[in-house]
């Protein structure tokens, strides 16, 4: 090798060991103990690659590119866990019930039940229980006023009820408290 080609690694090698300490420093304040090197070797690793665009002094280019390496360490967590919740949901979801026969046949009552309410009602139901929107949200994406919608989602779950407990064996009708839609109920 020539001196020329010497001249990147060193400077490099400089940097390390003058800089690495002062990018520690800086991810320290921003990740876990155990996640300090790896910041550092990433930080690093990505100043090689691009050594030739790297400003002298490299520590204001070396600390952003610890700080863009952090960001995404964290979205990468985000996600990680974004999926596992989303996996432990479906497996809840999917697990078998002691009586998968009867908790089928409850769904279906229940989604034929929603099935016969007017559509104006159905989505007043739909956009609370499913979509999770508080009364007043629902309201805003339906263009109603709160007190309109609250008018609206009371009468389909009234009618909502009734269908269900029609279902109901007579003896079985009046103990039998309303069923909601989902976990949470609708109420």
């Amino acid at each position: 090798m020539s001196n020329s080609e010497d001249a990147p690694e060193a400077a490099f090698s400089e940097a390390w060991r003058r800089d690495g300490p002062r990018v520690a420093a800086y991810a320290r304040r921003h990740v876990a103990p155990d996640d300090v090197q790896d910041v550092v070797a990433e930080t690093f690793v990505q100043a090689w690659r691009r050594w030739d665009d790297v400003p002298e002094p490299p520590i204001g280019w070396l600390i952003a590119t610890a700080r863009k390496v952090i960001g995404n360490s964290r979205r990468s967590a985000r996600r990680r866990t974004a999926l596992h919740d989303r996996l432990t949901l479906l497996d809840r979801a999917a697990r078998p019930e002691a009586d998968a026969a009867m908790l089928a046949t409850d769904r279906m009552a229940a989604l034929e039940a929603l099935a016969a309410l007017p559509d104006t009602q159905r989505e007043a139901l739909l956009l609370v229980a499913w979509d999770g929107l508080s009364p007043d949200a629902a309201a805003e994406v339906l263009g109603l006023r709160p007190g309109t919608f609250r008018v609206r989602a009371h009468r389909a779950r009234t009618a909502l009820d009734a269908h269900l407990d029609h279902d109901l064996p007579a003896d079985k009708r009046a103990a039998s408290p309303s069923r909601p839609l989902t976990e949470g109920g609708l109420r």
